[in-house]
């Protein structure tokens, strides 16, 4: 074992290492190499398993499947030395990839005048950061400005529209158009500058590298120019650009185009924009130029299917000038353009070649440890809003992350997706209260690149109805479609994959008990919480490799789920139900102490029960779904690294404890984050002063609702000097008036007041609210006014009224309009009634 390990550390030092070259051959050993080491990983969990079904202290393999074993590991060991030997000899040879976009070097500019749609903001935003005064000045230093965002989004087309602009023209005194792509050759991208400014001449054609770059950098100084250096994809590219452009004090300007945030952010950039995506309207009006020419006159019988067209698009240039592009050679009928409309854009997207090549790029380049977790978004369904504490949870229990003894699991994957969305192939939907990432989809184009990736490396299959599908190799299983149970040869086929290793059920939520299908021994993640189980499915405790389980139960947990020894996420969820008031929680099997590989529990409706003398859980970081009978003293101190707690009351309390469960939250020094919900909108809490509440000091964000506690209480929450989130929700607290004139929230950046009666919020300075960055309030019917003070909240960003007094919203606008602009403070309305009108 120690050889195989052995040899699969040096391949993957060696495959992340790879710079592109000999993509091709690269990307074969790799699969050749994946499937070695997964019919290895097969044979040797396959024997583990057998030999432990309810038998973890069985260690010992047979002298028929040690055999077995010690044959497979020589031959995994041969072929990895083999694959070593190729790779190597492919690294010495160069490549020439015919798939690339733009070669290496110079690519000169290529007119083309066809009008583009929905620049003219963007234009200006870049003419004004280009565009300074001359002069010995500080803004006349040479600026840099980026143009990013993902692949055909309009990058190129905005920046040619800068080049091309009269008034850009004669501001500067020399403009240079240069294509770098993703590889470049330095002496060429000199030759042309220098060929550029008719300085090419004989006697220094020969010069080395540096030489002409001193040449081309001392030409430049002299003059006030303006260089766009159109795609650059890594920051090694800009460190040998950048010397050639002289910061000369003259109004000079860079003008930079790339997917790559990080690109951007390292060219300490000056101003970095972002290129939207076209909105419905301007998409209808780009597919109508592109189909019908400049007087894009449609007829009336097609426009229906074309604005739907359009609108799948999702705002991407590239993908509607792909369509546009079939459509003006196709028969004009309704009937086609319906089918199109409905079913066949991603494959005339796919089919066009120019697409095709430009999105791969973005996939092709990603460094090798994220493409694994760029595949695994397409196990979402098309056009879905990914959770991150989801999709996290998933990349953690799959496997497929690297390990960092200085990081935990949940922060690298945190690290790889904040990558994902930096490089332009995930889009961040909603960030978080914490200013991470709330929720993240993939754009559709993207979304079907995953999926075809994924079925050429057998990563995932998306199953379907058809019942000759070929699927044995694969290594994840997907249903978008819950009741695709219901068909016998779906479930045949799913049988027939037995080294599956997930299965995912990321559809809609079914209500309806469908046939079990969970045959598969070496089952790693089983998601299947929107498939309703009237029953615990016991086949589950059987798959004893399981790290990630998730489904929906109204029932209790038996003892036997502590056979999951390997389990490191449970999540089970209730359906809808009515509790009467005689209802009592039901405890989890004490034998949940004994699954000591935890890191995430969250069971709706059970509580942990006391454990037993010698059990700990100090893997758990996250509790959430219990009640106060969860948080004793002999709970807490047994998982002393817990980081999130969510406590909900559904019903009365027991009389004998009043809310005790405050007095041992101190005891939580690792404790961040506390949710605490009270359900029971008739429920009155008596809080004793002297229990309410004792907070752990490193507290980071609080969430509560439904308390209905007096405004007094609030002096407690200010002493958390860590605090950063504060939600207050559904009456947390109750009074007309909140006076904050004695509380100092320091370290606060975000704070939400939703569904109360408070009909003043006095605040003497709201420099007791140094930090603030976003406000929000939700429907707080009775407050009219927030005081003007809020706006000398240097850093307060955003406010955000959603179903709020018309007065309220009034006045803040009012006073916020006065606010310099500098400032960037935005007010957001948002209304559920102009929601509904929308939708209708």
């Amino acid at each position: 074992m120690g050889l195989a390990y052995k040899e699969v550390k040096s391949l993957h030092q060696l495959f992340s290492m790879e710079d592109g070259n000999n993509i091709r051959v690269t990307a074969a050993l790799e699969r050749e190499m994946r499937e070695a080491a997964w019919r290895l990983e097969d044979v040797l969990e396959s024997l583990q398993v057998s030999n432990q079904y309810f038998l973890p202290q069985c260690q010992h393999l047979h002298g028929a499947e040690m055999s077995c074993l010690e044959e497979e590991l020589i031959l995994f060991t041969q072929r990895g030395k083999k694959i070593e030997e190729q790779l190597n000899n492919a690294s010495m040879r160069p490549e020439e990839d015919e798939n690339a976009v733009v070669s290496s070097g110079i690519v000169q500019f290529c007119e083309e005048k066809t009008k583009m749609v929905g620049l003219d903001d963007e234009l200006r935003n870049v003419k004004k950061a280009i565009i300074h005064h001359k002069g010995p000045s500080e803004d006349s230093n040479r600026k840099i400005v980026s143009i990013v965002g993902m692949a055909g989004i309009g990058k190129t087309a905005l920046a040619r529209k800068v080049y091309d602009d009269i008034f850009i023209s004669t501001a500067f005194d020399f403009k240079y158009w240069l294509t770098v792509g993703p590889e470049f050759s330095t002496k060429e991208i000199t030759r042309g500058v220098l060929n550029a400014m008719g300085l090419m001449f004989d006697k220094i054609r020969t010069g080395g590298d540096k030489e002409l770059a001193k040449f081309a950098y001392t030409s430049l100084e002299r003059k006030r120019y303006l260089i766009v250096v159109d795609d650059i994809w890594n920051t090694q590219v800009w460190d040998e650009l950048e010397m050639y452009f002289p910061n000369n004090s003259n109004g000079s300007s860079v003008l930079m185009t790339t997917r790559l945030h990080e690109v951007a952010t390292y060219a300490s950039s000056d101003a970095i924009i972002e290129k939207n995506f076209l909105t419905e309207e301007e998409s209808w009006l780009l597919l109508r130029r592109k189909v019908f020419g400049e007087e894009h006159l449609c007829p009336r019988q097609l426009e229906d299917a074309g604005k739907k067209i359009a609108k799948k698009c999702e705002g991407l240039p590239l993908a509607i000038n792909a369509l546009g592009k079939h459509l003006s050679k196709a028969e004009r009928k309704p009937e086609y353009w319906d089918r199109v409309a409905e079913k066949e854009s991603s494959v005339i997207i796919g089919a066009d070649e120019e697409a095709t090549k430009a999105l791969y790029l973005s996939y092709k380049y990603l460094p090798h440890h994220l493409k694994a977790c760029f595949l695994y978004m397409g196990v979402f369904p098309l056009d879905f809003e990914i959770h991150t504490s989801k999709v996290i949870k998933l990349w953690c229990a799959e496997g497929f992350l690297e390990l960092n003894s200085h990081k935990s699991l949940e922060n690298i994957a945190r690290e790889c997706l904040r990558s994902l969305i930096f490089k332009s192939v995930v889009l961040l939907r909603e960030p978080s209260s914490n200013g991470t990432i709330k929720t993240c989809k993939v754009h559709s184009v993207f979304w079907h690149l995953c999926t075809r990736e994924a079925g050429k490396d057998e990563f995932f299959h998306i199953m379907n109805s058809n019942a000759n599908q070929s699927i044995e190799s694969q290594r994840r299983l997907c249903i978008h479609n819950n009741t695709l149970f219901g068909i016998k040869d779906v479930r045949n086929s799913m049988a027939s994959v037995l080294n599956a290793r997930s299965l995912l059920c990321t559809g809609p939520h079914h209500k309806y008990p469908v046939p079990k299908c969970m045959d598969f021994g070496l089952l790693r993640v089983l998601d299947a919480l929107t498939v309703r189980f009237y029953e615990f499915p016991i086949e589950v405790v059987k798959l004893i490799k399981l790290r990630y389980l998730a489904f929906t139960y109204n029932g209790k947990l038996p003892a036997s789920i502590s056979n999951l020894r390997h389990l490191q996420y449970l999540i089970v969820r209730q359906y809808l139900r009515i509790l009467s008031s005689e209802a009592r929680r039901s405890y989890l099997p004490v034998e949940i102490w004994d699954m000591k590989e935890l890191r995430h529990l969250q069971v709706m409706g059970s509580d942990l029960p006391d454990p037993t003398s010698d059990s700990f859980l100090l893997n758990l970081s996250t509790l959430s779904g219990v009640s106060a009978h969860s948080c004793t003293y002999k709970v807490f101190e047994r998982i002393p690294n817990l980081n999130k707690l969510g406590v909900q009351t559904e019903l009365a309390l027991d009389v004998d404890e009043p809310l005790c469960f405050l007095e041992h939250l101190a005891s939580l020094r690792k404790l961040e984050s506390l949710k605490w919900s009270v359900a029971n909108p008739n429920l009155q809490l008596v809080v004793p002063e002297a229990s309410f509440p004792i907070f752990p000091p490193g507290l980071k964000k609080l969430t509560l609702s439904g308390l209905r506690l007096p405004w007094a209480y609030m002096s407690t929450i200010a002493e958390l000097e860590n605090l950063e989130v504060l939600k207050l929700q559904c009456y947390a607290f109750q009074g007309k008036v909140w006076d904050t004139e004695w509380l100092i929230f320091s370290k606060l950046r975000f704070l939400v007041i939703e569904d109360t009666d408070l009909e003043d919020w006095y605040v003497k300075s709201f420099q007791r609210f140094p930090s603030l960055e976003r406000l929000i309030f939700r429907h707080c019917y009775k407050l009219k006014e927030i005081s003007k003070k809020a706006g000398d909240i240097e850093c307060l960003k955003m406010i955000e009224l959603d179903d709020c007094n018309p007065s309220l919203v009034a006045s803040t606008k009012h006073w916020a309009e006065k606010i310099p602009r500098r400032r960037k403070l935005q007010v957001c309305v948002k209304s559920s009634e102009d929601d509904r009108k929308r939708k209708s």
